[in-house]
């Protein structure tokens, strides 16, 4: 059933990402700031990861951007680093604290998928960040 869900999902976010890929975004809005919030995360491979991280986050419209959430491993991690935006993709780098380590490097991509009254849902992929977590995981945000 997992299996199922995994490939659903998968298949789920393929149509999405094609859909905002080949839509036209000539009309490039202007930076504003952004507060985020952090929804929930599906490890790939699936394990006995927190796949529920609650979380917050504020990203100034130059850039800048700190926030605190509920990781995979049940802690709570802090985070600030720079966010570079094209269109509807981002990429934000920074550190992040609350796994076995103090501050571990932080690269996130992601791409937001839609926007409905002013609320964007923002797919982000997180490449695993320590051998002990095995897997890299699929993260959902909602931007308002």
């Amino acid at each position: 059933m997992r299996y199922l869900l995994r490939r659903c999902l998968f298949a789920l976010m393929s149509v999405v990402s094609c859909t905002a890929w080949c839509a036209d975004n000539t009309a490039a809005e202007p930076k504003k700031d952004v507060i985020g919030f952090h929804l929930f995360s599906q490890h790939v491979p699936a394990a006995s990861y927190n796949n529920l991280n609650p979380g917050i986050y504020y990203r100034l419209a130059e850039g800048p951007v700190a926030g605190i959430y509920r990781n995979s491993v049940r802690r709570t991690s802090v985070y600030a680093g720079y966010t570079w935006q094209y269109n509807r993709f981002d990429l934000t780098t920074g550190f992040v604290t609350g796994y076995t380590r103090g501050a571990q490097p932080l690269l996130v991509p992601s791409m937001a998928l839609f926007t409905y009254r002013g609320v964007t849902t923002r797919l982000a992929f997180i490449p695993r960040i320590e051998k002990r977590i095995g897997s890299h995981v699929l993260h959902i945000v909602a931007e308002i």
